[in-house]
């Protein structure tokens, strides 16, 4: 029984620890959502600035296409900064994805543990019974058939000896 108190309160704490390691994944795929999208917005606006310098390749107005080709520069830098950034997200994910399956993998363990130990319980409270039930049927004596059991149910008849083994109450 203490083992089982043992194996189930370090359930709960691998449960815990589970939980929180899950938690951490999560945040960490948000954040790594979020710098790929903005990363995914930056080349959107790259492609943009690309098509609007190359419209203008003809336009004898140079201030637009410098402009153009200042956005298109801009963009990728902006990559350029975003993509270390984005590595390193997904190495966080990565990293916190293992540590969560190592965590799942330890509250398993446990928890095959404790089952096995509430099933061993179990077997040994069933054998417990079982051996009280067979203690009590064993004390009963031998078991009777219907006839026997009506024939004691009838009134003894007196014999000779047992007539002078009872003493007699008439003398008095």
């Amino acid at each position: 029984m203490a083992k089982r108190n043992v194996l189930e309160r370090l359930w709960r704490l691998r449960e815990l620890e589970e939980e929180q390691s899950r938690l951490e994944l999560e945040a960490r795929v948000t954040e790594r959502n979020r710098i790929a999208q903005y990363l995914a917005e930056v080349f959107a606006e790259a492609a943009l600035s690309r098509g609007e310098f190359l419209a203008r390749l003809a336009d004898p107005d140079t201030a637009a296409r410098t402009g153009a080709l200042v956005e298109l520069e801009l963009a990728r830098r902006g990559q350029a900064a975003i993509r270390p950034r984005l590595d390193e997200a997904e190495a966080g994910v990565e990293l916190r994805r293992d540590e969560f399956l190592t965590r799942r993998t330890g509250r398993r363990q446990v928890e095959t543990l404790l089952d096995r130990e509430r099933e061993a319980a179990r077997a040994e409270t069933a054998r417990s019974a079982q051996q009280m039930l067979d203690d009590w049927y064993g004390r009963r004596g031998p078991l009777r058939t219907p006839s026997e059991r009506a024939d004691n149910a009838k009134p003894a008849q007196s014999s000779p000896v047992s007539d002078l083994a009872k003493p007699s109450m008439k003398s008095a």
